[in-house]
């Protein structure tokens, strides 16, 4: 069995936040519910997720029936403050998963394909790709960030899988590379020319950038090719939540 630490602490306002006139858009109301409660729904939809720790505002949380296998863990700031609190009120034995908050069309069959390719669990990091085409064909007139590899047009997902045994020795790295995406010259820096030459000229291969993890985060890390969209289809903008809430008219979730 995975744990699993669900990311849902308080971020930055946004148009999205002030249109829907939340604080934190894991708790806008799709159809009445908020958008975590659709992640967790397809967490405990996957045989092989046990226990399940919500990292966010505890007045927020409060509103929930929580079961045995989920627990509310207050939020303590940034992401990766936020992963550690969730790290240690479960105190994970094997790789773990990290979900985002925003991910309300997740499935079950999405997260039960990404664990079983991630098989055997030999790196410390997992994190899946979904390719442009995948994406397209499942949500046509989505807009979505995308990096040309040399594999093809990928974008990234929001579930992880992780290492326990590494999470406190990477903290200082992963907070260290959260800072510094905030400033890309400073992170083009820690890349190296040669790796952004390859970015900028569409060369780069994702073993290539596999290889960059050990020195940014210390981590060996995997890329996992996903068919399923909605693994990357979080919501950070009006367009994003319109496509969902027309998602969910079509296919009642």
């Amino acid at each position: 069995m995975f744990d699993a630490v669900v990311l849902a602490g308080t971020g930055k306002e946004s148009e999205l936040t002030r249109l829907e006139n939340v604080s934190n858009k894991a708790f806008i109301l799709l159809n009445g519910r908020p958008l975590l409660a659709f992640v967790l729904d397809a967490l405990r939809a996957t045989p092989e997720v046990g226990r399940i720790a919500v990292v966010g505002p505890p007045e927020n949380l409060a509103q929930f029936a929580w079961k045995e296998t989920i627990l509310s863990v207050p939020e303590t700031g940034s992401i990766p403050e936020n992963i550690l609190a969730g790290y240690l009120a479960l105190r994970p034995r094997r790789h773990f998963l990290i979900v985002t908050a925003d991910i309300p069309l997740l499935s079950a069959a999405s997260l039960d394909d990404f664990l079983v390719q991630s098989r055997p669990y030999l790196s410390d990091f997992y994190y899946p790709i979904i390719r442009r085409e995948d994406t397209e064909r499942r949500f046509p007139g989505a807009v979505r960030t995308y990096a040309r590899l040399r594999e093809g047009v990928f974008t990234g997902g929001n579930v992880f899988l992780l290492n326990p045994a590494k999470v406190e020795e990477a903290m200082p790295r992963l907070r260290r590379f959260v800072a510094l995406r905030k400033s890309p010259a400073r992170l083009a820096g820690e890349l190296g020319v040669s790796f952004i030459v390859k970015l900028l000229t569409r060369s780069l291969s994702v073993a290539e950038l596999e290889s960059r993890l050990p020195d940014l985060l210390g981590l060996s890390g995997k890329a996992v090719f996903s068919r399923f969209a909605e693994i990357g289809t979080d919501v950070d903008k009006p367009s994003d939540l319109d496509l969902v809430r027309r998602e969910q008219q079509s296919f009642p979730m």
